[in-house]
């Protein structure tokens, strides 16, 4: 795994981001993460494929969060 997603399933777990109420849009993440919004979306794609993340709501509106997977993982980098 990239550091970059690494980093950003470290984020999602620091806000809280675990259920579909406390999803964020890949713009928020962007903006929390002084990064570039097309990079935040490519990650965010590749940790949907690996099962870490999920969407909620509409395509080009959706809110991104950690799976249980995700959780465990992110919480792995702590340890």
């Amino acid at each position: 795994m990239s550091e970059s997603s690494k980093g950003l399933l470290s984020m999602l777990l620091v806000i809280g981001a675990q259920t579909p109420q406390r999803a964020l849009r890949a713009k928020d993440l962007a903006q929390k993460l002084n990064g570039d919004l097309g990079l935040v979306e490519a990650e965010l794609r590749k940790l949907i494929q690996s099962g870490y993340v999920a969407t909620t709501g509409a395509p080009g509106d959706e809110g991104f969060y950690l799976t249980g997977t995700g959780v465990i993982t992110a919480s792995s980098t702590y340890s």
